[in-house]
């Protein structure tokens, strides 16, 4: 093997170490990306959970409202119907004290529950500003040393080939 073929060999040996090391960054950095989509992903669907979870919870909030209304304007009627005064005071008391009782139950179990589902989904929403803006970052740093790499390699490959000059 003359001088200039092991030349060419140990040139042609670099470059394809060298761009295979290049390649495998890119590869990983593909990964990176894709982990980022995928976080993104699962954010937005943890997002779509509280908002239907809210949905729902505001849905049994109205259809209970709905069906005290309905509830309340029977037993009035059927108090109006009742001819003797001293049973419609009575039921009058009895209906008046039921829903100041289910007030208090309201109050007691409804908003620490949605104070609690609000708390999640404020925090969620910073959560997710927050990784959304990481991610922003880590890929603008990512493409910054990306492009070094590729610099770097570059440099490599061209005082190689000043070294060690193919014919």
């Amino acid at each position: 093997m003359s001088n200039v073929e092991s030349k060419n060999q140990k040139s042609n040996g670099l470059d394809l170490i060298l761009d295979g090391w290049l390649n495998s960054f890119k590869v990983f950095q593909s990964f990176q990306t894709e982990i980022a989509e995928k976080s993104l992903q699962h954010l937005h669907i943890q997002r779509d959970i509280l908002n239907s979870t809210q949905e729902t919870f505001s849905k049994i909030e109205e259809d209970k409202n709905k069906f005290e209304e309905e509830w309340k304007a029977v037993l009035q009627n059927t108090i109006k119907s009742i001819n003797n005064e001293q049973i419609e005071r009575l039921l009058s008391a009895w209906v008046n004290q039921i829903e100041e009782i289910n007030s208090s139950i309201k109050e007691i179990s409804g908003l620490p529950n949605q104070a609690i589902l609000d708390l999640f989904a404020q925090s969620h929403v910073q959560l997710e500003t927050n990784v959304k803006a990481a991610l922003e970052q880590q890929q603008k740093n990512s493409v910054e040393v990306f492009q070094k790499v590729e610099l770097l390699t570059e440099h490599i490959k061209q005082a190689h080939h000043v070294l060690l000059p193919t014919v």
